[in-house]
Parts: C-alpha cells; structure tokens; sequence
C-alpha cells in the first residue's frame, strides 16, 4: 500500500468519524478498559486508557485508524502491561464467522491469487504460482448464502443462551462483525468471572464438541421407544430431533443423530472466547479490511449484511486493482477485476483497497 492510498483511506475514515461519531459505542465504565488501534499500513497499538467518552473519540478521530479495539475485561490498570493490568473479570463474547462454516458456496468464491502475476485458481493455494511462480495468497469472498449462513449460527447461540444458560435476551447484544459474521456481547455478570478453561467449556457446548459419540448416543436411543424431547440440553435437542424424524428416516439411528448435533451447533470461534484479555472491534467502528461498520443488529430479520453496515460515502474514485473477484454491495455487483483502472464509489474501494489488492490511481 503507498502512501497516497493509505492517505486517501485514513481521510475516508476520518470523514465518517467526524459525521458519525454518535455511532460508536463506548462501554458505561469506559476507564477500566484496554483500548487499542491499527493505523493504516502498520501494527497493532495496545494499552492505551482513556477516562472518557470524549478522550476516546478525540484519539479516534485524531488517528482515524485502519481498526479499533476496546477490551471485554475491565482492569484496575488498564495502560500497563498484561501482568500488570489487575484484571477485574470479562464479558462473555462470541465471535461467529462465515470462513469456519462448511458451505457449497466456498468453491465459488474462496481462491488464491498471485500477488505478482494476478492469476488465480481454486483452493487450496499452491505452494507457489503455477503461472510465474511467485507468492500465493489467499481471498475468502462472502454471498448471501456463506451471510446467512453465519446469521443462522448465531441466532443457534441466542438459543443456547437463553434455552440453556438462562441469559436474559435483554443482555445478549448481537453485531455485525464488519466482515463476515457476527459478534455476540453478553452482558449476565455470572459470566465475568469465569477463566478461560470455563469459557473453553462453554464454547465446546455450542459446538457440539464436549458430546459423547453419536455411536454411544444411538445405542442409548435404541433401548427406548420414540417419546419425543426428553431431559434439558443437548439431550431435549437430540431426542426431540431423532423422534420427529426417525421413523421416516432412511439411514441408520447413528447417522441422524450426527445430523441432529451438525444441524443444531453453533459454530463459535473457540480462541475469542476464551481469551480473556481479547481486544474486541469497538461497536460502531469500521472494520479494517472492508470499510464497513461493526453494527447492532436489533432484527436479523430486517438487517441485511451487504446493505445496512454500508457506511461510508458513495463518492466515485478511481482505482487501479490488481485483482478482486466479484462482490455486492448495496445492491450493485463489482468485478471481478484484473489488472485494470476502474471508478467505483467510494464504499466499494476501501473493500479492494484495504485488502491491499489495488491503489488508488
């Protein structure tokens, strides 16, 4: 990325900042926190504290930075280093997201590219180019079928949540990752305290990963007659599924148990739950690699992921890309692209260029 595409990034972001500022969401005891931020073009800077909302926004809009972040765990002293913050305790967060959930639409639109000829093929990567030989990398696209997808799997820990946990729906928050899934707040201080192990345990809950074997589960279901949900968990989810389905069921008991625990996990990123010392996409921030707004999603219903994150301007650019298969935003197809000069709105550059597929021209 050159300087005059990292100036030009930093000054659309900026632009929203200064127009939306109310959008961001600071949490209420905002002093106990770890911020953090990545400027466009370099790395991570972490341990920051601020004492107020405006102290926060002030730093925000001076940088206008690629990413920014605010920690889930409140400390007595969170500018020192993370031995010596004195953590406090942590909300419970989940991040679900489309690139960890098995889906047809994958073979489309996930490929890798060459970062010096531009050529590109199916996945998996090579181990170098088969045209040039130079680097390969890879490009995870998303479709309404991936989006929905990841809007399925959350709304399947919502449920987990409230059938299973007994969390208050008034306590779940649900975002917009600004990407490709969906970030979940808990707000239930039962959950603060707990340490990674249990917050590990609480993941492999969701996923279905701490069941006994579906071979076991079967053999149990096979000494008694079809009687509908039975006991609380799991077990309410696996034999009311099985019972519903088993006497027209085609294939063996073993195997529809396997498809009542894939159809009804959850498939949460294991690694943000349990890192209790996470720097989470501050809510209302755009996220660095699309542009687009980590935004609260009140109604999956009603809230579309390739419309309504779609924050900045569409002010028309031009942009010289490498390469950039085909997406959608806003209703309108780009791409793909191919070593070409093209004028897109704005919205739709930042997505080539943060990705450090193009520049501007």
């Amino acid at each position: 990325m050159n300087d005059g595409t990292k100036t030009w990034l930093r000054n659309a972001y900026k632009e929203f900042y200064f127009r939306s500022s109310e959008s961001i969401e600071f949490p209420e005891d905002i002093g106990s926190r770890e911020f953090g931020y990545i400027p466009f073009g370099g790395g991570m800077v972490r341990h920051l504290s601020f004492k107020s909302r405006g102290e926060a926004l002030a730093e925000i809009l001076k940088q206008s930075p690629s990413s920014v972040y605010c920690s889930n765990a409140r400390y007595e002293f969170p500018a020192r280093p993370i031995e010596e913050k004195g953590w406090l305790g942590a909300e419970l967060i989940f991040d679900i997201d489309a690139t960890d959930i098995p889906t047809p639409c994958k073979k489309g639109h996930d490929l890798w590219y060459c970062e010096k000829c531009h050529a590109s093929g199916k996945l998996p990567r090579p181990p170098k180019c088969t045209k040039c030989g130079g680097p390969p990398a890879e490009f995870h696209g998303t479709c309404e079928t991936c989006l929905d997808a990841a809007k399925d799997h959350t709304t399947r820990v919502v449920g987990f949540l409230t059938g299973d946990f007994g969390v208050d729906p008034e306590a779940i928050k649900v975002y917009f990752s600004g990407n490709r899934g969906y970030h979940l707040h808990i707000f239930d201080k039962r959950f603060d305290v707990l340490d990674q192990a249990a917050r590990g345990e609480i993941a492999d809950y969701m996923r279905g990963a701490s069941l006994p074997l579906s071979q076991t589960i079967a053999s149990t279901l096979r000494r008694r007659p079809p009687s509908g949900p039975q006991g609380a968990g799991w077990t309410r989810r696996i034999t009311g599924y099985v019972d519903e389905r088993r006497q027209d069921y085609g294939g063996t008991l073993q195997k529809l148990v396997s498809e009542a625990v894939s159809s009804q996990r959850a498939m949460v990123d294991s690694s943000v739950t349990t890192d209790i010392h996470r720097v989470f996409r501050l809510a209302g921030t755009l996220h660095g690699d699309t542009g687009m707004s980590k935004a609260r999603v009140k109604s999956f219903a009603k809230f579309d992921p390739q419309e309504d994150p779609v924050v900045l301007s569409a002010r028309p650019v031009k942009v010289k890309v490498d390469f950039h298969p085909h997406f959608r935003l806003k209703h309108k197809d780009f791409g793909p692209y191919k070593s070409e000069t093209v004028e897109i709105p704005t919205f739709a550059a930042v997505s080539i260029l943060t990705r450090g597929l193009g520049e501007v021209a």
